[in-house]
């Protein structure tokens, strides 16, 4: 734990930006594993209920489901008696803005993957300007507890920093996969929404 202290204020800092990172890869984690919904699942149901004329049933399962995916198709049920080309731009606006909303606490993540190794070196700096600075005052008879002290101090912020940047990197990779398969599946649901409104007028 005094290795710990001999990082100073910065590595607290450090150590502060990893239990906030931690803290959003998890949520985000387990909010994107909440709101995948395989449409081919959900779907059916919808159009069962649609193809009925139960439009408001319909809504309200999309309303009662979480996730971009229901909104997305609940978009699509309001402006069903749009032309194709204009629900399919009111669809890819909708996507984009809950992808925009998924993304947004993600983006933190690339942000202390970047800053972290920074933080750390600047750290790493202040260690090193301390060791010089005792070896000055202390001259010629040097403690070596003195210089190791703000050595260790120094590696400590490093240290923190390059792990902190590797896990959010990590995490912040993990969640975009996890957001672009969401993604592809949202792209099914514009299509396959088309394709059964496409039908359902020509009926």
């Amino acid at each position: 734990m005094s290795l710990f202290w001999e990082g100073g204020l910065l590595f607290w800092l450090i150590a502060t930006m990893i239990f906030v990172a931690i803290i959003v890869f998890f949520e985000r984690l387990l909010y994107l594993r909440r709101v995948s919904i395989d449409p081919r699942d959900f779907l059916p149901g919808v159009f069962n209920v649609l193809d009925k004329g139960n439009v408001k049933e319909a809504l309200e399962n999309c309303d009662e489901a979480a996730g971009p995916l229901p909104t997305l198709v609940a978009e699509a049920i309001v402006y069903r008696a749009s032309s194709p080309e204009s629900l399919r731009e009111i669809l890819a606006a909708r996507a984009h803005t809950e992808l925009s909303r998924l993304e947004r606490r993600a983006m933190l993540l690339s942000l202390f993957a970047q800053l972290l190794p920074l933080v750390g070196l600047i750290g790493t700096f202040i260690g090193g300007y301390a060791v010089l600075t005792t070896l000055d005052v202390q001259a010629p008879l040097v403690q070596t507890g003195a210089i190791t002290g703000a050595a260790a101090g120094a590696l400590v912020n490093t240290i923190a920093g390059l792990v902190g940047a590797v896990f959010c990197y990590a995490a912040h990779h993990i969640l975009v996969l996890k957001a672009d398969a969401l993604s592809l599946d949202m792209d099914t649901c514009v299509a396959l929404m088309l394709e059964h409104l496409a039908i359902a007028d020509k009926e």
